[in-house]
C-alpha cells in the first residue's frame, strides 16, 4: 500500500504525517525511515516483524524525485508494486509539492492526501504588484493571524520567483495553462528590474534570519518591502 502526503501547505502535511506515526506507534507498528535505494529491496521481501513480532511500515522523503518521466524503470516498477501490496505499507512524504506535480503517483496511490494553503494565502499571492499596496498589506496582517510567518514568507517568495521565471523564460515552468495565463497577467504589472530588486529584497529576509541580524519580525519585513516596491 501506497499513502502520499503532500501539498504547499507543508505544516499542515507535516502536523497530519506525525499524526499517522503517532497513531500507527500506538497499534504496535514500528516506523522505519528509508531511501530512494531501498525500495526496490523492500518488493524482495517478505514481511519482517521484529523480536516483539511488531511489523513495520516504512515512510520515504519524495518519492517523485526519482518517479517520474514516462520511461519504464526497475524503480517505478518497485513502487507500483509496492501500491499494490497489501502486505507492505509505504508512506511517502512530498514536502511543500502539489498534486498536480505529481500526478503520476496520484495515479497509482492507495490513499492519497493533498493540503492546499487556504484561499486567504492565494489572495495575499495575488495582491503582490506595484500600486496595491495598500490591498497587499491588510491581506498580510489577515493571514498573519492564522498562518506561520515563515509559511507565509516561502509562499510569497517562491510567488514572485515563479513570476520572474515567467518574464524571463516561461518554457522553463511545468503549469497548468489557465495558471500560467493567470500568473502572466499579473507578471506584466510588474517592470523587469522592479520585480528583481522585490525579490532580492525578499531573499535578504531569508538571509537575515539564517544569520541572525534581523532586526525586525518576518511580517513587518515583509510590510516594510511592499512599502517600497508595491
Amino acid at each position: 500500500m501506497l499513502t502520499v502526503i503532500c501539498g504547499e501547505d507543508s505544516a499542515a502535511a507535516r502536523d497530519a504525517l506525525n499524526a499517522i506515526k503517532t497513531r500507527l506507534k500506538e497499534q504496535s507498528f514500528t516506523i522505519e525511515d528509508v531511501g530512494l535505494s531501498d525500495i526496490e529491496r523492500l518488493t524482495h521481501q517478505d514481511v519482517v516483524s521484529n523480536l516483539f513480532g511488531q511489523q513495520a511500515v516504512y515512510v520515504i522523503d519524495g518519492l517523485s524525485k526519482k518517479y517520474k518521466g514516462r520511461e519504464k524503470t526497475p524503480f517505478k516498477e518497485a513502487v507500483q508494486t509496492i501500491a499494490k501490496r497489501k502486505d507492505i505499507t509505504l508512506i511517502d512524504w512530498e514536502d511543500g509539492i502539489s498534486a498536480y506535480r505529481i500526478s503520476p503517483l496520484k495515479r497509482i496511490a492507495t490513499t492519497f492526501n493533498e493540503y492546499k494553503p487556504k484561499k486567504s494565502i492565494f489572495q495575499l499571492l495575488e495582491s503582490a504588484y506595484p500600486n496595491n499596496k495598500r490591498t497587499f498589506i491588510s491581506t498580510l496582517r489577515e493571514v498573519a493571524k492564522t498562518h506561520d510567518d515563515f509559511f507565509i514568507y516561502t509562499m510569497l517568495w517562491k510567488h514572485i520567483r515563479t513570476l520572474i521565471q515567467l518574464t524571463v523564460d516561461p518554457t522553463t515552468l511545468k503549469l497548468a495553462p489557465w495558471q500560467k495565463s493567470k500568473l502572466s497577467m499579473q507578471a506584466k504589472q510588474w517592470k523587469e528590474k522592479r520585480l528583481t530588486l522585490y525579490y532580492y529584497g525578499l531573499t535578504k529576509i531569508d538571509a537575515s534570519m539564517k544569520t541572525s541580524a534581523q532586526s525586525f519580525s518576518i511580517i513587518d519585513s515583509l510590510e516594510l518591502l511592499a512599502c517600497y516596491y508595491l
